[in-house]
């Protein structure tokens, strides 16, 4: 046991952060979390079920999506213990250098881009049914 890696050799030391700064809460995360997994695919989620054989494989689908989520999860967590950084392209910065953290900011930022056209064509799709019903009960014309 060299180095003082407390008997794990091969892994550095957990940095201890010089100073505390405001981060993000357990509960926010959650939040963010949420957000990010259900977004526009909530209104969605009545006929991909119907689409996946019913409630039960859907159910076991999101499961399996759950087992890999919350692996990436834990992976992150290492990492960003182990690197001592508080943010996600902190952590991808100091692990794989600044090239891959250049290439991780321009894949999220399009990332960002699709959300919001996704966004965007659900609230489309939602308004062009409003505007059928509204003109099949009499009360628009359809144009």
């Amino acid at each position: 046991m060299e180095g003082g890696t407390g008997g794990r050799p091969g892994l550095p030391e957990k940095p201890v952060p010089v100073a505390a700064s405001p981060a993000l809460s357990s509960l926010g995360a959650v939040f963010i979390l949420l957000k990010s997994a259900l977004g526009a695919g909530l209104l969605n989620f009545p006929w991909a079920f119907c689409k996946a054989g019913g409630v039960a494989p859907a159910f076991l689908v999101e499961l399996v999506s759950l087992v890999f989520l919350i692996s990436g999860l834990v992976i992150l967590g290492y990492a960003a213990s182990v690197s001592g950084q508080a943010t996600y392209q902190g952590v991808v910065g100091g692990l794989c250098g600044p090239t891959i953290g250049k290439l991780c900011e321009a894949c999220f930022i399009v990332n960002l881009l699709m959300i919001s056209v996704a966004f965007l064509r659900v609230i489309g799709d939602q308004l062009e049914k409003r505007k059928y019903w509204r003109w099949s009960r009499g009360v628009g014309g359809p144009g």
